[in-house]
């Protein structure tokens, strides 16, 4: 069962989901976590014959839907319960806002991935409640239905999930993207995405799709190549520095009654750090040295760094490290992140609850810094 992990769709959104709709010839329209309903309003302003099937495991949601929309079918139920009593290849059309979460692998949610997805997670013991979402959702609707369904940036864009892409893309046609700005959503300021993929396989994997970023009311529309959405990662040379993260919670660092450096909030940005120590290092800690580089890798202060100007300190897991082994790439690293550095997080910056910033985002820019 999926725990209610809601992150209820905006008005402005929900309009602009529905107006990139045809919705002429649509007469069933399914919503799986439906949530308070907010995207059944703006479908039905543009064809009021439409009959909703919802589910949501929220008995207050299916209660407050029912009084709000008596003439359509609500059901108060896990959507992702394998004996939903719902019909397969049924629907003309379904809208989806799933959790935006992590949940445990079960032999049920193997029964959902089918043949198809399985051995994508075959050595996985959780998986996105999204990926099970979007799977549930088409295997509901017609042969040609189309599925809008939103989802964080994680699913769209991350590297362990680029198999699922390539394969879902692959079987069912991405037609159109909306890129929408953070805070689209109650309760997480994570980036979503608005998925269009119509349950028919794709002419070709080598198309172009239409892109739009809808920012501050306003909508651009651009295009983005669909087999970019599932590149592999590259292996990225690190040679002339090393770059790593904390393994210890600030709690565990806090507990060994020892100087450790955290995501602080009082710390000046691009300024030195001393800490005093002169006990021995501990082992299961990471440990800063003097001249490393510390940056703040989450937590509202993101990115904030600050230069260890003493021997040596323990740092938590909220911070990422970076030792420069060489001169040159030191100053060049220095002089871009002073001058650029609150532009690059905002456009590298991940998460759903909480934005961080990956390892993987530092070797990228360290590489093209050479």
């Amino acid at each position: 069962m999926v725990e209610l992990n809601q992150y209820y769709t905006s008005e402005s959104t929900s309009f602009l989901l529905a107006s990139m709709l045809d919705v002429e010839n649509v007469h069933s329209c399914l919503e799986l976590s439906a949530g308070k309903g907010a995207l059944i309003d703006p479908i039905k302003a543009l064809n009021d014959n439409i009959r909703f099937t919802t589910v949501d495991l929220d008995g207050n949601n299916t209660d407050k839907l029912i009084e709000k929309y008596p003439d359509d079918i609500h059901m108060c139920s896990d959507a992702l319960d394998i004996n939903l009593n719902l019909e397969a290849n049924y629907f003309d059309l379904a809208v989806c806002n799933p959790p935006f979460t992590y949940i445990d692998l079960s032999d049920n949610y193997k029964s959902i991935l089918g043949q198809d997805f399985n051995f994508i997670f075959n050595k996985s013991s959780k998986i996105r409640a999204e990926v099970l979402f979007i799977i549930r959702n088409l295997f509901f609707l017609k042969e040609g239905a189309t599925l809008a369904v939103i989802v964080p940036d994680f699913i769209f864009s991350s590297y362990s999930l680029s198999k699922f892409r390539e394969v879902l893309f692959s079987r069912f046609t991405l037609t159109k993207v909306i890129d929408c700005e953070y805070k689209s959503f109650k309760k997480t300021e994570a980036k979503t995405y608005v998925l269009f993929i119509k349950k028919i396989e794709p002419v070709s994997v080598d198309n172009s799709v239409p892109y739009f970023v809808f920012s501050s009311g306003n909508i651009k529309k651009d295009k983005i190549l669909l087999s970019s959405t599932f590149i592999k990662k590259n292996k990225v040379d690190n040679i002339g520095y090393t770059i790593f993260r904390g393994i210890n919670s600030s709690k565990e660092c806090r507990l060994l009654g020892e100087p450790f450096h955290h995501n602080y909030a009082h710390v000046k940005d691009l300024s030195n750090v001393y800490y005093f120590s002169n006990s021995e290092k501990k082992t299961n800690f990471k440990y800063a040295f003097r001249g490393d580089i510390l940056i703040h890798r989450v937590g509202r202060n993101i990115g904030r760094t600050v230069i260890l100007d003493s021997e040596y300190v323990i740092i938590s897991d909220c911070v990422i490290v970076l030792r420069f082994h060489n001169v040159e790439l030191k100053k060049s690293f220095l002089d871009y992140w002073a001058s650029k550095k609150n532009e690059w997080i905002s456009n590298n910056q991940k998460g759903t609850c909480a934005k961080n910033i990956s390892i993987n985002s530092f070797k990228n820019l360290i590489s093209s810094l050479r």
